[in-house]
């Protein structure tokens, strides 16, 4: 009997207790090894992500470094649906800031000329509120002037003489007149009429400012804006219609 309890291990535990551990242990899972992220799998999670946040040149960079042009391309189409939708709204709504910067977010996806006229509505809605700005601005200064300037200035200011204080505003309408009668002449040889002071051809696809950090491929000098300003050389059109001031 001692040597069956010997070989049998503790002789205080019972037949049962062995069984039960044994099934404990059959029990207990065997740890396994993570699975490989998948690169592919983790850009196309990554890039959803974004589309679902209106990242959309994020994610078609994520989708072109994964190696996938065709999704790249589909993102690129629904972004720019998405966003020449919002800006047609924004500008429906005459909310032209909004659209004029989804439009351009819209551009950078794809260009359509949908995008473009959108683009140029919206420009033209900015340029149109800027004018009416203006325009409040210098009735209520000439106004001002109707009381302050005297004849004896105006004829002054007429000669080309330095303009008081008081007579600021007629001196600045003096000029506008100007430099319309010059924008007309502008335009009967074949200038853009939206600019005095140079002529800009119209059929330039696009001015930037001389001495400034424009691509071009045209340049220009001072300007005055006596139109819309397709060319946004007006960098204060908040505080007077002068593009390309000097630097």
């Amino acid at each position: 009997m001692l040597i069956v309890g010997a070989l049998s291990g503790d002789p205080k535990e019972a037949p049962e207790d062995r069984a039960t551990d044994t099934a404990k242990d059959a029990a207990t899972p065997t740890p396994t090894a993570s699975p490989t992220p998948d690169p592919a799998e983790e850009a196309r999670v990554e890039a959803g992500k974004l589309v679902d946040d209106r990242e959309y040149l994020a994610a078609v960079d994520v989708l072109e470094d994964a190696g996938f042009p065709d999704a790249a391309d589909r993102v690129r189409r629904r972004g720019m649906r998405a966003l020449l939708a919002e800006a047609r709204r924004a500008l429906k709504r005459g909310r032209y800031e909004l659209a004029k910067a989804s439009a351009r977010d819209a551009r950078q996806l794809r260009r359509t000329s949908a995008v473009q006229t959108v683009l140029t509505d919206a420009n033209a809605g900015i340029a149109r509120e800027r004018a009416e700005a203006r325009e409040r601005r210098r009735q209520a200064r000439l106004e001002r002037d109707l009381a302050t300037c005297t004849t004896t200035e105006k004829e002054t200011v007429r000669a080309g003489g330095s303009a008081p204080v008081e007579c600021a505003q007629f001196a600045d309408d003096l000029e506008a007149r100007r430099a319309a009668r010059e924008a007309e002449e502008n335009a009967a040889s074949q200038c853009d009429p939206n600019y005095a002071g140079a002529c800009l051809d119209p059929d330039s696809p696009d001015y930037d400012c001389e001495g400034g950090s424009g691509d071009g491929p045209d340049y220009t000098g001072k300007v005055t804006v006596v139109g819309d300003d397709p060319y946004e050389l007006n960098n204060d059109p908040e505080e007077d219609n002068l593009g390309c001031e000097p630097y």
